[in-house]
């Protein structure tokens, strides 16, 4: 396994902190987030029939990607906001 630092907006990891969500559960988060990130590039790239050239198109946008998975898993979060 690889060890990647990401650096969180200070009041993001206040919240965090208040909500009381472990590293463990961030870690399993982040894993998710890239793996579907990645799979969404994968099945962009297949329709597209080459690879995308840039990662600012709207499917691999990183924002909109990341709402997007917000989005669609609105109870994971839920959850991990209650832990």
């Amino acid at each position: 396994m690889s060890t990647l630092t990401i650096e969180l907006p200070e009041i993001l990891h206040q919240q965090i902190q208040i909500c009381g969500i472990s590293r463990q559960s961030l870690e399993e988060m982040f894993i998710r987030i890239v793996q579907a990130y990645l799979d969404e590039y994968k099945a962009t790239s297949v329709n597209e029939k080459v690879l995308p050239t840039s990662t600012a198109s709207i499917a691999l946008d990183g924002d909109t990607f990341a709402r997007q998975v917000i989005a669609n898993n609105r109870e994971l979060f839920e959850e991990l906001a209650r832990l």
